[in-house]
């Protein structure tokens, strides 16, 4: 299991702080500020090897996260749910959960308003809420008290009906620009986030057509022992792009999703590409899903067809091979044919993804000089 590693030095004296809400005096809590450093295009010139140890947000996600599970505000306790890896080739994860649904997320409605966006008369949101992040201006990261978000940054909350280890939601914080329309800053910032944190086991999530919270963009992230199965799933190029942009498209192959994976270490070109492609699929009403592994320097997405029963679609750990079941009965009876054929219903026929593959190449083409 991923824990929080015990820290000394200037931060120990925020990390033992309750960042808790006081409506009588305005919201209080802490704003992490990225580092200049980090506006650089290659992200292995901030990316830290393992040798140097938990980095700062790192630390700070899970130690917030701990404190909010140990004051009891979690809705149960998601390491002690029952866990197998489905027998078979691809290895499919599934969990057995019978307090969490796909519709939990609802409840995180309630803090749209907060800051302006919202609504703060849900006690219990505020002790939720973790950290805001934003840019800063100087070198190194560095956290300060705040007492409003940054106009163009993240709140972290907590999820209390996560899904694995330190489930958080990443609002964006922007006053009244909260929508389901694409914005490729939010990807940017969430793809920072991920590459800061650096921990392999951090993934961060966005589903677009899911309908839950039809009219709200954000992401979520949670952290994996291991490798999602699609994450071990094999692959083959279709666009290189190392000379220009250090970018490579790929197709997962032998997998029951279609699905392409973005790989870049130019963070900056990553996001602009997988911006702009998810951005077309948005506008033609096709749902997708996005995951982020690899310390920010892999996109995979899942272009999806909508249940016709439902109206909704896989999310995004579903497509990454991680599935909950509600019931003994459904768990126990899980197998790699019946979740292989709940992908492959999802998934586009093969015509509307070979044009996928094709926009994919020639944005990738045409953006990134």
């Amino acid at each position: 299991m991923v824990s929080a590693t015990k820290v000394d030095g200037e931060y120990n004296s925020f990390l033992s702080k309750n960042s808790h809400l006081d409506q009588s005096e305005g919201v209080k809590t802490y704003l992490y500020r990225f580092g200049t450093e980090h506006g650089n295009d290659n992200l292995g010139i901030s990316t830290c090897s393992d040798q140097c140890g938990p980095s700062l947000l790192d630390i700070i996600i899970l130690s917030q996260w701990d404190d909010f599970a140990w004051k009891g505000h979690l809705d149960y306790d998601v390491t002690a749910c029952k866990l197998k890896v489905i027998e078979g080739g691809r290895k499919f994860v599934v969990q057995l959960n019978d307090k969490w649904n796909s519709f939990s997320i609802k409840e995180y409605d309630k803090f749209v308003g907060l800051f302006g966006c919202l609504k703060p008369n849900y006690m219990q949101a505020y002790e939720g809420l973790l950290l805001c992040i934003g840019q800063g201006e100087k070198d190194r990261p560095e956290v300060v008290p705040a007492t409003s978000p940054p106009k163009d940054g993240l709140l972290l909350i907590a999820n209390a009906y996560p899904i694995e280890y330190g489930h958080i939601i990443l609002v964006p914080s922007t006053i009244n620009e909260l929508s389901c329309s694409w914005d490729k800053r939010i990807l940017g910032l969430a793809t920072k986030i991920a590459s800061e944190v650096n921990n392999a086991a951090f993934r961060v999530f966005f589903d677009n057509g899911i309908s839950v919270v039809p009219d709200r963009m954000f992401f979520q992230a949670c952290y994996f022992a291991n490798p999602l199965p699609v994450e071990s799933a094999s692959t083959v190029p279709i666009y290189d792009g190392k000379a220009r942009s250090g970018i490579i498209v790929s197709e997962i192959v032998d997998y029951p999703l279609k699905a392409l994976v973005f790989t870049s270490k130019n963070l900056k070109a990553l996001v602009k590409v997988v911006s702009e492609i998810t951005s077309s699929l948005h506008d033609s009403t096709t749902a997708y899903s996005l995951l982020i592994s690899n310390n920010g320097t892999k996109v995979f997405l899942f272009p999806q067809v909508k249940n016709m029963v439902t109206g909704c679609s896989l999310s995004a750990w579903e497509c990454g091979g991680y599935f909950v079941y509600s019931t003994n009965f459904d768990f126990d009876k899980a197998s790699e044919t019946e979740i292989s054929n709940r992908m492959a219903s999802a998934s586009l026929q093969d015509g509307t993804f070979e044009d996928l593959k094709h926009l994919c190449c020639t944005i990738a083409d045409d953006l990134v000089m």
